[in-house]
């Protein structure tokens, strides 16, 4: 596949989902991965076991997106200032703040950054945005010293291939203008993007098909978009919560067949496209059912971050963004929303693998 034009304004984006994104949590049996783990985490891609014992996360790569405390009204330069000082080092914006900031505000930003050693890392903006107004989000990007720029937005809410396809275009389109100027232009993930295609079987009465083949829809993306023009940022809590939902599907002969989805072996195939993870924990509810969000480190959580962290070939490769969307409903009593935020890079600090 060519890399793709510049895209223009369009006055009729395509459909997209909203900021979080967040879908409803279908009913799912309680799951256990088939096979133990035996020792480190097992390579998928042919290559050797990693070995991180005692290995952390590299403070300067430890980061937050500031969605996690929208809870706070105060504005960047008291909001930034406060976050370097319980010690992230880079920024993800949602955002700027204000609808069409002019230079002389993005400046501003990036002198409240550099100011408190803080790094620009990436952004989450509506794919639409980018889609109708590309050169001016880059060159917001540019000011602001970012070396990536994403969405938070699916694809396509559809789970048939060709809807896939066409975004693909879109996507790549964006990210050839993105890399461009110097930039990598990621998508981030939830849970709905790795449900299964309806890509087989009987067709229904408008000739789309009903079954599946078990491909899931992100990893058919993955595919269809250019390495060097599309990258991703992985949301391991939406990752586990798809291995959670997105368990079974039925295939062409209407037989239902299981398939635990594995983020560590989606990571394994294709390293170098996820630049940027979302470090964001989550407990599995009594009946197995879906994850609830919580600060990262609780007890109990269900995602095996050590397992996760350790499977990478180059822990110095990744950026590790914090985030936790319900940050801003922690009681008075634990600190609120900064009593998450400390908390939680902490633990990410503190964490071995």
């Amino acid at each position: 596949m060519g890399t793709a034009a510049t895209p223009t304004p369009h006055s009729n984006p395509w459909s997209r989902r909203g900021f979080l994104g967040l879908s409803a949590c279908a009913a799912a049996s309680a799951i256990s991965i088939s096979g133990p783990w035996h020792g480190l985490a097992q390579a998928h891609d042919g290559g050797p076991v990693r070995d991180h014992r005692g290995t952390r996360l590299p403070v300067g790569r430890i980061g937050i997106q500031l969605y996690s405390v929208r809870s706070d009204p105060a504005p960047f330069a008291e909001k930034l200032p406060r976050l370097a000082a319980l010690g992230f080092k880079e920024i993800e914006f949602a955002g700027y703040g204000i609808g069409n900031p002019t230079d002389a505000d993005i400046l501003a930003i990036r002198r409240i950054l550099d100011d408190n050693g803080l790094r620009a890392v990436g952004a989450h903006l509506g794919f639409g945005t980018f889609w109708n107004d590309l050169t001016r989000q880059l060159d917001i990007a540019e000011m602001l010293g970012m070396a990536h720029v994403g969405t938070a937005d699916a694809p396509t809410g559809s789970r048939y291939r060709a809807d896939w396809r066409a975004a693909a275009d879109r996507y790549n389109a964006v990210g050839g203008a993105a890399r461009a100027r110097g930039l990598k232009f990621y998508q981030h993930n939830h849970d709905g993007e790795y449900d299964f295609l309806l890509d087989a079987g009987p067709l229904d009465a408008g000739g789309k098909p009903t079954r599946s083949s078990g491909v899931r829809g992100l990893e058919y993306f993955f595919d269809l978009t250019e390495p060097d023009l599309v990258h991703f940022e992985m949301d391991i809590y939406w990752a586990y919560q798809a291995q959670v939902r997105f368990r079974s599907y039925v295939d062409e002969s209407g037989a239902t067949r299981t398939d635990v989805f594995d983020p560590i072996r989606t990571l394994s195939r294709r390293q170098q496209r996820f630049p940027l993870f979302h470090v964001k924990d989550g407990v599995l509810n009594a009946g197995g059912t879906s994850l609830s969000m919580t600060e990262f480190g609780v007890p109990g959580g269900y995602i095996p971050f050590e397992r996760f962290f350790d499977s990478l070939a180059s822990i110095n490769d990744h950026h590790y963004i914090w985030e936790q969307d319900n940050a801003g409903s922690t009681p008075p009593e634990q600190g609120g929303v900064y009593g998450a935020a400390s908390r939680s890079y902490d633990n990410m600090r503190a964490l071995r693998f």
